[in-house]
């Protein structure tokens, strides 16, 4: 076996250095950059645990990751970082969590901002509050920490209009394949439920005046009930949706004082939270979408609501020229064949043309 000459390789901490930037540079995601770079981190730095605080508007919410925290310093350690993140971003910071007498955890906050302008706090616990880090070693960590969370965040990025475009895309073409209103409100329904995975859905359109709300159509527990019940629309959260024209997510419907409780102690639905927006063709308002309680009990959040104000103006749109169509078509046959003519008669159809009964009767006379 030929001999080996040790003299020319790295040593130890090189070799950890180098692990360290190949976890970082190669990390998919911002979870998969927290559970495999800090531990490491940690252990080249030599303390007992490492930290990452960031907030961009790329994100839903701001992204903790942590190593060696232990279970009742997190929610401290936490809400610190983000009162730091948002006081000061310029130097090394010295603070510390106070637990009790004898629990008190130093911490150095480190600011860094990438090439693109995202900020983040990278953070590391010691006993002493007096630790000397070495600069050269923490500059090149922040360096390695800031492209990573570029490539990161642009990735996220993409991910997420992904996700909206696809969604978009597949409530599109379901909608455009609908031939009259109520199978389209029906399609639309289903997709908006399915796209952010709740257990109900209702559309309250204007009448005519512009003055009241009806429950058009029903997806859910409450549809017996609400179908075709009416109420005005200045009442409500669908309501305020409406005056301001902005969407909104509200996870505890029962304690906001514009909630409307009638129709939960009506049917016994309890409404839990809600995504609501409004619907908008132009200058013309139509009415409210409302997607209503999160499966498995859970919160709706920013990015679901993203998700279905992406393809609003669209449903809008649709609404309006599928109600325009269902006036003129009723109108025509009215016309050309009596009041009565359309009773029992299948239409509209898919485009301006008469109803079947009336083609049937010119060809057959």
């Amino acid at each position: 076996m030929p001999a080996v000459d040790v003299k020319g390789l790295p040593d130890q901490e090189t070799l950890r250095f180098l692990d360290l930037a190949d976890l970082t540079l190669t990390a998919k995601s911002l979870g998969e950059l927290g559970e495999s770079v800090l531990p490491l981190l940690a252990g080249i730095m030599g303390v007992p645990a490492a930290l990452l605080y960031l907030e961009d508007p790329r994100l839903l919410s701001h992204f903790f990751s942590h190593t060696g925290l232990q279970a009742e310093v997190i929610a401290p350690v936490e809400g610190l970082c983000a009162l730091q993140f948002h006081q000061s971003h310029a130097g090394m910071q010295y603070v510390s969590v106070t637990l009790g007498p004898e629990k008190v955890i130093n911490l150095s906050l480190f600011p860094l901002q990438t090439q693109k302008g995202a900020r983040a706090l990278l953070g590391l616990t010691w006993p002493r509050k007096e630790t000397l880090f070495s600069s050269i070693l923490v500059g090149k960590v922040l360096s390695l920490l800031s492209h990573a969370l570029d490539n990161l965040l642009d990735r996220a990025d993409v991910e997420k209009r992904n996700r909206y475009l696809k969604a978009y895309m597949t409530m599109s073409s379901m909608i455009a394949q609908s031939l009259d209103l109520h199978e389209l409100l029906e399609t639309i329904l289903h997709c908006s439920k399915k796209v952010v995975s709740a257990e109900a859905a209702s559309i309250l359109l204007l009448d005519d005046d512009k003055a009241n709300f009806e429950f058009y159509i029903v997806r859910g527990p409450s549809k017996p009930l609400l179908e075709a019940v009416t109420f005005p629309a200045d009442k409500g959260i669908a309501g305020a949706i409406l005056q301001k024209q902005r969407s909104e997510v509200i996870n505890d419907v029962q304690a906001d004082p514009r909630f409307f409780g009638k129709f939960d102690q009506e049917s016994g639905f309890v409404t839990r939270n809600m995504i609501a927006m409004p619907l908008t063709a132009g200058e013309e308002k139509i009415g409210v979408l409302e997607v209503i309680n999160k499966a498995g009990g859970e919160p709706f959040n920013e990015e679901e609501r993203q998700l279905l104000q992406c393809i609003a103006a669209e449903i809008a749109f649709t609404i309006r020229n599928a109600r325009m169509f269902d006036f003129v078509a009723t109108l025509y046959c009215q016309q050309r064949q009596g009041r009565d003519s359309c009773e029992g008669c299948r239409k509209p159809l898919g485009s301006w043309t008469p109803c079947t009964v009336y083609r049937q009767r010119a060809l057959s006379g």
